[in-house]
């Protein structure tokens, strides 16, 4: 195998068990280090040295990336008892303290994102605050007692019980009394960010300022975050963009032929960062009623019911992507421009909505914003200027080396390195095909995974014609059979597939 491809399934293959390993419990971690010190000594891993749970999870990567333990093992390690200078705690003491800490952290968070609906909801939230202020203190006394002294654990117990209560009855007594309160609440205590990694222990890509420093990014702990694809290949300059809307909350136009990863970018971003995502397709015929809300009757009362993008645009954390944006009439993506201006606060459906923190807004496209030239996209149109002025960057979207797009072709289908490169060279040329008008659309490597999927089944020349030619307007099948005949090689393929 190439060391480049090889290179790429290993970092991909690392970049997933660390994700997974860092998902369990740090006493469980810990407790995993433990138990198996054997097999950690016995690929050099130096266990006096691995006193944090970061580098606890890098040990345990090694020793399962070489076979020495399984993620199944550490994640059914006996945890260890949480320690203190006086000797051992009881686990449960521990664990309610940072509950106490993440009590705090939280409720100031929602204070905080927590936007107006009514003045009296927006005061009453800020009242919380005094309450906050004074269970940070009761958090720093309990930290500064000292463990070893603690002996009535059932009174230590009781207490932090109490100071918990204490902290969420101003919010029960808002909540009860203005239901303004509750659901602004809700949606703020949807996510939060809870820590912040190095760029490239998330993705797997090393991505450093102007200064050389490492970049950093948020980690969120949305419970509906996509699943995280293993498969899927980052680009450092796409990257870049992404890490950009991160610190700024600006929006960004991705453009570019389908099968680049527009779409899957905006889903994978989400996904590794822990962010909630919602996805809107935009049609010919999608009026703001579709995508914000309207008025309508719940149980003979006339209320207003959101729809995807105001409820995403007041969720914390969410990535929301506008799908296909120039097929909509421009007229009816009009009620966009106020969503998107910086800081915006627009007055719609009775209430003044702005965006909640974290939020952001990409669009996906096959062209730049500015209408489509080749001809190809039936359908689009020229972008009213001012929508697309509220997109701060429009990035072109382009395919992937060959080489990483055979490293993903093979995550996807276990295929040999050999059958990868020997399709995508098939698809690259059908690819250059259309520079001259021969092929109206570049395949994706959507249809090469497609391709070599139905190979264990179907005959070669059938699984290209419907997997490839057949996806294609009938104007390019002679010039896709001609590029079978040339490029792919039934004797190629069968020693692949070991027939």
């Amino acid at each position: 195998m190439k060391p480049a491809i090889q290179k790429a399934i290993n970092q991909i293959n690392q970049r997933d068990l660390d994700i997974a390993l860092r998902r369990i419990g740090r006493l469980t971690i810990a407790g995993a280090v433990e138990q198996y010190a054997g097999e950690l000594a016995s690929i050099g891993i130096n266990l006096g040295a691995i006193d944090s749970k970061d580098l606890q999870v890098d040990a345990l990567t090694q020793a399962i990336m070489q076979d020495a333990l399984t993620l199944e093992q550490v994640q059914n390690a006996q945890p260890v008892p949480q320690r203190s200078a006086g000797g051992t705690v009881e686990p449960m003491i521990g664990v309610r303290l940072d509950g106490l800490t993440a009590v705090a952290n939280r409720a100031d968070s929602l204070a905080l994102s927590a936007s107006t609906q009514s003045l009296d909801a927006h005061k009453r939230i800020d009242e919380l605050r005094g309450d906050i202020v004074g269970l940070e203190s009761a958090i720093q006394r309990i930290n500064k007692a000292p463990k070893a002294e603690v002996t009535d654990k059932s009174s230590v117990n009781a207490a932090v019980a109490a100071a918990v209560a204490d902290a969420i009855e101003p919010f029960k007594r808002a909540i009860e009394s203005d239901p303004a309160v509750a659901d602004r609440l809700a949606g703020a205590s949807a996510a939060w960010v809870v820590e912040s990694k190095p760029v490239a222990e998330v993705f797997g890509v090393d991505v450093f300022n102007v200064r050389g420093e490492p970049l950093m990014v948020d980690i969120w702990n949305h419970p509906d975050a996509p699943r995280v694809d293993p498969s899927f290949i980052w680009s450092e300059g796409i990257l870049r963009h992404l890490l950009i809307s991160q610190q700024t909350g600006e929006n960004v136009w991705f453009g570019g032929e389908k099968g680049t990863g527009k779409s899957e970018t905006a889903r994978q971003f989400a996904a590794r960062t822990g962010r909630a995502f919602v996805r809107i397709n935009f049609e010919k015929y999608t009026s703001k009623e579709d995508y914000l809300g309207a008025t309508g009757l719940v149980d003979g009362e006339t209320v207003f019911q959101p729809q995807a993008f105001l409820s995403a645009f007041e969720t914390p954390s969410t990535v929301i992507l506008l799908d296909e944006l120039t097929n909509a009439d421009p007229a009816n993506l009009a009620p966009l421009n106020g969503f998107l201006e910086p800081l915006s606060a627009v007055s719609y459906g009775g209430a003044v909505r702005t965006r909640a923190a974290g939020v952001l807004v990409f669009a996906a496209d096959n062209t730049l914003s500015n209408g489509d030239d080749s001809g190809r996209y039936a359908g689009t149109r020229l972008m009213n200027s001012a929508l697309a002025d509220r997109f701060s960057r429009v990035i072109s979207f382009q395919y992937l080396p060959i080489e990483k797009e055979a490293a993903a072709l093979m995550n996807h289908t276990n295929c040999t390195e050999e059958l990868a490169m020997h399709v995508m060279y098939a698809i690259t040329v059908a690819r250059g095909k259309v520079q001259t008008a021969d092929i109206v659309d570049a395949p994706s490597i959507r249809s090469a995974i497609a391709f070599v999927r139905a190979l264990d089944v179907l005959p070669i020349e059938e699984a290209w014609q419907t997997a490839v030619v057949n996806r294609q307007p009938s104007e390019s099948h002679a010039a896709l059979q001609s590029i079978f005949a040339s490029c792919i090689n039934p004797s190629i393929i069968n020693r692949n597939l070991g027939v």
